[in-house]
């Protein structure tokens, strides 16, 4: 004789991981905070402190811009996670936070190369 063993089939299919989609954007001012601290913080262990008078050079700007982009794109990567696993189970709507938070850290990332790219054409 066997025994069967069935799972309980959720009613809220997808519905709690679209909540954790929208719930990730929560994230964005702590990502935004750990993002210039991490930035900052390793620009001044490089020994280019952030407001200082001598340019630092490519390399400095890039070891400390890098990993406090990455640090600001974590809730986007936390959302599309959630969205993804909603989608799998046929709840597309996860996919409003996850573009919301990709496009505003995609805007983060223009915004500072626009303002590194400015402060070269105007220091000439």
């Amino acid at each position: 004789m066997s025994t069967i063993t069935t799972r309980p089939v959720r009613e809220d299919t997808g519905h709690h991981d679209v909540r954790n989609a929208w719930l990730s954007m929560l994230l964005l001012p702590v990502a935004f905070v750990l993002a210039f601290m991490v930035g900052e913080g390793l620009a001044s262990l490089l020994g280019h402190p952030v407001g200082g008078t001598v340019e630092p050079p490519l390399w400095a700007i890039l070891a400390s811009s890098v990993p406090a982009l990455l640090v600001f794109f974590l809730p986007a990567v936390v959302s599309a996670w959630f969205a993804r696993r909603a989608d799998r189970q046929g709840d597309r709507r996860g996919w409003v936070p996850a573009g919301i938070l990709t496009l505003v850290a995609v805007g983060f990332v223009g915004l500072n190369l626009a303002a590194y790219f400015g402060a070269e054409v105007m220091m000439g």
